[in-house]
Order: structure tokens, then sequence, then C-alpha cells
């Protein structure tokens, strides 16, 4: 961020720029009037003819924005963005340049909010989602039963993408409706179901924000903790191959405690059990899983698609502990393989952790065990064991059939 002693100018003003062309406030009015320099993009450039500022684009790319600006330090500025800067916009990388004293908003009418308005709904319980410049499989990351969203699209995530993407999940019926070039001559409001718009041959313009109210069985996307193992991609039948069970999982999740940013480390992720579940239920944190065998890892990059957790978790192919060099700090980590060398992963892992983080490990061989209550001596930890039996069928009787015990132990750093 900018100091204050690096900005000499006047605060920067950025108007937002309604549905309706010159739908500005007194105030915003005067901001423009009052301007020598506009930036903004040709269409709002082109919106003020009358007004007498040099109009200057946005620079492409945007990260040249801090250098033009310091470049007429001293002038009146003024940048031009859609609705609210704040919402999605431009506020935010003028955030990383400036501090707040040094940025004047005024809000205008966003694309979602006048989407909402013609379609004549409340929108304090829609979901916003960005797919502008983000994978589409982020989506699945969020999708849930009956319930409203609000999505920004791009070329590639596109009306008809996403609808496609909502059969998949189970989400067919899904209502979408779509909003076209809000307050132009050429605005268009059409509304489809997903399994109709799947497939279609239909052109939208690029402008378009695009309103999701889910109906449907869904089920492929679990919504609640404990994702089922047969939904995992393992290269064994399903709810086979290495994998923790999901009893395991979610006591290592219960344990782990995973907070809003923090930076998880999962190592030794197999096919990535513990890491996606952790990653799509604690979506304001990050999660970085270290795995070195190439069969795994394809199937760790297979689930974290299938699971929409692509924004908030990365894979990091490696041995450990020498992969873990590199990454950020964890505030929570968790040991499930470790091919042998349990200790020197824990002392690596342990060493990192800041004073308040957490650290959990799993056993199941001897060995491992043996490794484990070495490290932890006379220091203070928690230890589980769970003993987990699954029903099947033999001989056409049921019998419960049990896996191997898993030994858990969570250590806390002394703050």
């Amino acid at each position: 961020m900018m100091g204050l002693s690096e900005w000499s100018g006047p605060p920067l003003q950025v108007i937002g720029m309604g549905i309706e062309a010159g739908a500005l406030s007194p105030a915003t009015r005067k901001a423009l009037d009052q301007a020598e320099l506009l930036i903004g993009s040709g269409a709002h450039l082109a919106t003020f003819p009358e007004v007498t500022a040099e109009k200057i684009p946005y620079p492409s790319p945007m990260s040249g924005l801090r250098n033009l600006l310091l470049q007429h330090a001293g002038r009146r500025i003024a940048l031009l963005a859609s609705g609210d800067a704040l919402f999605y916009g431009i506020g935010s990388t003028l955030l990383r340049y400036f501090s707040s004293e040094h940025l004047i908003f005024h809000p205008n009418v966003s694309s979602v909010q006048a989407a909402f308005a013609r379609l004549g709904r409340p929108w304090q319980q829609a979901q916003m989602v960005s797919l502008h410049g983000r994978p589409r499989a982020s989506l699945r990351a969020v999708l849930h039963s009956n319930r409203l969203y609000a999505l920004l699209t791009d070329r590639e995530n596109s009306p008809v993408a996403i609808a496609e993407l909502l059969v998949d999940a189970g989400f067919g019926e899904s209502n979408l409706w779509i909003a076209e070039n809000l307050g132009m001559p050429d605005e268009q409001f059409r509304h489809f179901q997903a399994h109709d718009l799947a497939g279609m041959e239909i052109e939208f313009s690029p402008l378009n924000v695009v309103i999701l109210e889910t109906c449907g069985p869904g089920g492929v996307l679990p919504e609640f903790p404990g994702l089922p193992d047969e939904r995992f991609s393992t290269g064994a039948e399903p709810g086979k191959g290495l994998l923790s069970k999901r009893e395991v999982r979610l006591t290592i999740l219960s344990l782990l405690a995973p907070r809003a940013g923090d930076i998880g480390w999962d190592v030794g992720a197999g096919c990535g059990g513990v890491s996606v579940e952790w990653a799509r239920w604690n979506p304001h944190g990050e999660v970085y899983a270290v795995e070195c065998h190439a069969e795994r890892l394809e199937h760790l990059g297979i689930n974290r698609e299938r699971f929409g957790v692509v924004n908030n978790l990365h894979i990091v192919p490696g041995v450990a502990p020498e992969a873990l060099t590199a990454l950020p700090d964890p505030r929570a980590a968790f040991i499930g393989g470790s091919s042998g060398h349990l200790r020197a992963m824990l002392e690596a892992v342990w060493a990192r952790l800041p004073p308040g983080g957490r650290l959990v490990a799993s056993a199941v061989t001897e060995d491992s065990r043996v490794d484990l209550h070495a490290f932890v001596g006379d220091q203070a930890a928690d230890w589980t064991e769970l003993s987990i039996a699954r029903g099947e069928r033999l001989a056409g009787q049921r019998v419960m059939r049990p896996y191997l015990p898993v030994l858990l132990m969570k250590m806390e750093k002394a703050r």
C-alpha cells in the first residue's frame, strides 16, 4: 500500500456508473465536473462528451494503473467504474495501492442489483459468485439445493456452460434468468431451465448477469461434512484405495479445527480425502496438499476438480519435508502419509508452526505408532484411536467388516 507521503494530490474520486447513463448524485456530478483527468473504459469515457477533463483509458494490463496515477499525482483525478466499485470492482485494486484516506467512492446501482429488480425478487439471501476469470468448477464448491445465486460471468463461463454444469451436478430443473445489456436499448431478460439451456445453440451478450435458483434432486455434491468415500476418484473400486475413510476424515478435521484465513498443510495427501474435504468446508482458508506419488497426484487433481475446490486447494508435487520449504507457514497441519519417514516430517512441520498452531498426525502401522509416541514424549497431546467396522454381506448374511485401527495425535504449540 502506498504511504501517505507518496500521494500528494487530492483524493481520487471513484465514480460508479449506474445502469442508467447520467444517473449521478449531485456530489458525484460535482466530482466529475471538477476532475482534471478522467480515467475509464472507452465506453464509459464516451458517456461524458461534455466533460472537459483530459480522458485516458484504463491501461492494459491493469497492473499499470498505479504508475499511471503516479505520473499524474497532484491533479484532480476521477476514475469511472461499473456500478459499485467495491463490489467485485476496481475498488479492490485501488485499495492495494492506496490508503482509504486517498479514495472517495461514489457507488451506483450494480448490475446484480438491477437484475434482481428486473426479476422482482428480494436478493438479501442470494449468494454472490464471481466466475469472471475464475474456473467454472469453483461453482461446484458452493452449490446447494433450493438456494438463490447471483453469478458474474465471462466468455468462458457462459450461461450455457453454467447450465451444463448444473445438469451434471443433479440440478437440471434449476431456473436461470439471464440479464443482458442492462440499461441499454437492447436490454434483454430471459428465463430458462438448466436442462433446456444445456447444449443449446444460443448467443448471449458478454455483458450478462445470471440469477440462479437451484432446483432438482441434486445430491451429486453433498451439502454437509462427510463426503461419501465412493465419490472420490482413487483408481480402485468406489470407496476403496488410498483414502482416509469418512469417519476418520471427520475426526481429523474436528481436531484440526480450521478457521477462516488459516493456511493448512496436508502432508502425504494421497488421493485428497482430507485436503478436499478440508478445502470444501473451509472456503476462506488455503490448503496445500503435498504428495509425491504420480498416480495419487492424478486422482488428487480429479477430486479437486470434482468437488470444486479449485480456488483454495493447492496441489504440491514433491517429497516431504523437502517439498515444504517454499510453502507459507501453516496454522494447522495434518500428516497422513509418511512412507516410513514420519519422525522427520513431524519435526519439520512442528518447526514451521507458529504459536497456537495445530498439528494432527495419524499412524496405522506399528512403526509409525512408535515414531508418533517418540516424537511427543512427555509433551501434552490429545490421543484418539478409531476402530471402524462397516456392514457387508457374506454368504447372504450381514457382517461387520473391520478396518485397521487408526491412531490420531493432536498437539498445539504453546502461545
